[in-house]
């Protein structure tokens, strides 16, 4: 049997949310998942460095809050959208024009923009 070191729950999170609509939304079919699932996937990506996959400098100076549950995450240029939204955006994953709003979401643009 081999054994490895058990992986944080909110990296199985993103893999399972971010990687789930990379198959998801090119096929035109839709996933629901919990807004805890996504806040905590969202959390996480947020404070994890690139250098290992995360989003931290990317939104560096945004504010993002989540337009279903008023949630929100870091300081700066406010961007609104989904949560599933802002965790795809985050991820460097391309979202439907016009779902990221605000100041800040010319920050996120160049996913913001790939339709």
């Amino acid at each position: 049997m081999i054994r490895i070191p058990t992986a944080h729950r909110a990296t199985r999170l993103v893999e399972e949310v971010v990687h789930g609509e990379d198959i998801r939304r090119p096929l035109g079919l839709s996933g629901h998942y919990p807004d805890s699932a996504v806040h905590e996937a969202l959390s996480y990506q947020l404070r994890t460095p690139a250098a290992i996959g995360g989003s931290r400098e990317r939104t560096r100076g945004c504010r993002l809050i989540d337009s279903g549950t008023g949630a929100s995450w870091g300081r700066g240029a406010d961007v609104t959208g989904s949560g599933l939204d802002l965790l795809l955006a985050a991820a460097v994953r391309p979202v439907e024009a016009g779902a990221l709003t605000g100041p800040g979401a010319d920050q996120l643009a160049p996913v913001n923009d790939r339709d």
